[in-house]
Order: structure tokens, then sequence, then C-alpha cells
């Protein structure tokens, strides 16, 4: 099944590059069973910019992580993985 009217895809990303954009919203729909599950959002997508690096702190159920980023104007951008899983990223258009 594809994305219904006004959903974008997005993506459980581990892994990013310093030379590529990002943007980021949480996701809304997931569709499918693991490990098949693909993700949805209607919430509006924010441009990120370039990925800086990531953070990591606690452990077990405590355990938290963000991802930083920063744009072409110097913004930058700390985006913090919410507990549910909901926390999607893609890489921006146009950078592909």
């Amino acid at each position: 099944m594809s994305s219904n009217p006004g959903e974008e895809e997005v993506f459980r990303l581990t892994k990013f590059s310093t030379d590529v954009e990002y943007e980021f919203a949480m996701k809304t729909r997931t569709f499918g069973k693991w490990p098949n599950e693909k993700y949805y959002t209607t919430n509006k997508l924010q441009y990120l910019g370039k990925y800086v690096n990531s953070e990591s702190w606690g452990f077990g159920d405590s355990r938290g992580g963000a991802e930083n980023f920063i744009d072409e104007t110097g913004k930058k951008s700390k985006i913090i993985y919410d507990y549910d899983g909901l926390t999607c990223f893609r890489i921006a258009k146009g950078n592909t």
C-alpha cells in the first residue's frame, strides 16, 4: 500500500551521512509488519540541514538519544528521540 493523500513516507534512520541534508517528522501511521514496516506522516516535515553528530545518555529504560544538524544559515537543530519510537527522518528533497 502506498501513502494516502496528504501523507509523506518517512524512515527510522539509524545511520546518517555528513554530506546529505535531512528532514524530520514524527510518524503518524505504520503500515505492514516488522521487518517490512513502512512509516508515514501527515505532519509538516522540518528541514534540518546536514548531520553533525549523535548523542546518547542513560541506560535501560532511561536511555535517550539525539541527532544534531546544521543548516546552510548556521542554524543548529537537535532532534531528541521520543520514547514511543515515532521519531523519523528522510533525505531532503533534491538530495538524492
